[in-house]
This record gives structure tokens, C-alpha cells and sequence, in this order.
């Protein structure tokens, strides 16, 4: 299927089951390249679909993406015409590990770092008003970036500005640290319901009610789970 994928157009006419067939093939290309090269693991294969959608739905690079984590972009190149160099990624000469608009016009901005694309988003918004423009801006961010200082900024003033500007959230509950604070706990309380919750609880309180052995079960088992996302995860981040 991947060999077929030359531009986002390609796209447009795929069903469920081809693109779940395209997922597969990237998530391999993208394992095995980053296996040669290094770069970033986790971060793209949580993406995939993704990506896939945002330019099955939308017409870029007339409409605009804006990738918050700029390592996110594996995917994103692979079907906008870089398949064939994908191999090269982050070596001399090669493709760059991040979003690069002197590489292609569909890098709308150079990104590293998370927490931008909200502000840079509302940018490019305000020039395309300015210039009567008509164009759609899509602005991805994570559920840990959003609780920067920049994101809280820029959605106060998304919302003072009332320009057109979608906003995907990527709730996946990863990060490099914890995330912490209401927004967190909000976004955790959207994610759950009430059932799993009580039962969550109610779990945790009989554990913690097992005389002498119960807090020592407790601790074991969070060690283990802190070192399976150390081994699994946190290292492909």
C-alpha cells in the first residue's frame, strides 16, 4: 500500500481497512529506519493515524498543519513525497528529523520543541484574514504541552480573536515528565468514567487495607509499572 502513497491526494479515496493496512506499513518503515538512524520512536508511531486523517480530510499544503512536537513528522513525510528519502532522516545531507518548510511546502513552520503551535498557529490565522485569504489552519498539540505557559497564552487569545482556527488535541497521556496540574486531571476525568474510576479506588483502598503486606504490594506494583514505561517508553521519547 505505502508504495501507491506519493501525495496526501493518494489518500483521499483509501476506505478503513487500506488505511489501517498504511498504518501497519508505516509504523514498520518507520521502526526500521529509526533503528538505522536513531531518532524518535514512540512519539511517531502514536501518530500515525493520525497524520493519515488530518490529510485525508483536509487539502494541504493549500490547508496548513501545524505539528506542536516537530519529531512527530515521520509519518507526515512519508506521505507528502519524501518516501523514497525517508531513509536518509537525520544523516548528512538527508532528510531533516524535524519539520523543515525549505525541504517541502508542506512544512508550514519549522518546529522543535513542544508548546509553539498554538501561538504559531494564530499567526499564520491572522495573516490569512489580514490578506483575505481562505484557507484552513489546524494546530495539533498534546495533552502535556498544553498545560505550558505559551499554550494558556495563546488560547486566551484564540479566543479574544475569534479567527477560524482548529485545535486538535492529542490526549495520549504521554510526556517526557508527569503531567501534573488541573488541566491533567480534567483531561484524566474526560478519559474515564465514572464506573472505572470507583472501581480503581475501590481496588486501591482494599489493597492499601491488607494488614502489614498491603502498602509493600502497593509500592511493588508501581515500581514495576514505572520501570516497564522507563524500558518501553521514556527511552524512545
Amino acid at each position: 500500500m505505502i508504495e501507491k502513497i506519493n501525495s496526501p491526494k493518494d489518500l483521499k479515496n483509501l476506505n478503513i481497512k487500506q488505511l489501517t493496512e498504511l498504518s501497519e506499513e508505516i509504523r514498520e518503515q518507520i521502526i526500521y529506519v529509526v533503528n538505522k538512524n536513531g531518532g524518535h520512536l514512540s512519539s511517531n508511531l502514536g501518530t500515525v493515524e493520525l497524520i493519515l486523517a488530518l490529510h485525508k480530510v483536509f487539502d494541504t499544503p493549500k490547508d496548513k498543519l501545524i505539528f506542536d512536537v516537530g519529531h512527530q513528522c515521520y509519518t507526515h513525510k512519508i506521505v507528502t513525497g519524501r518516501k523514497d528519502s525517508f531513509g536518509s532522516i537525520r544523516t548528512t545531507g538527508g532528510l531533516s528529523g524535524f519539520l523543515n518548510p525549505a525541504e517541502s511546502e508542506y512544512d508550514t513552520i519549522i518546529a522543535g520543541h513542544s508548546g509553539t503551535s498554538l501561538s504559531q498557529a494564530l499567526g499564520i490565522c491572522r495573516a490569512r484574514d489580514l490578506k483575505g485569504e481562505n484557507y484552513n489552519v489546524v494546530a495539533v498539540i498534546g495533552d502535556g504541552a498544553l498545560g505550558s505557559g505559551m499554550a494558556f497564552e495563546a488560547l486566551n487569545d484564540i479566543g479574544n480573536s475569534k479567527t477560524k482556527l482548529i485545535i486538535v488535541l492529542n490526549d495520549n497521556e504521554m510526556s517526557i515528565e508527569k503531567n501534573v496540574g488541573a488541566i491533567s486531571k480534567h483531561l484524566s476525568k474526560l478519559r474515564l468514567n465514572t464506573s472505572y474510576i470507583n472501581i480503581k479506588k475501590g481496588f486501591r483502598k482494599f489493597i492499601f487495607s491488607i494488614p502489614v503486606i498491603g502498602k509493600p504490594i502497593r509500592k511493588t506494583a508501581d515500581f514495576f509499572k514505572k520501570m516497564l514505561l522507563k524500558v518501553f517508553v521514556s527511552q524512545y521519547i
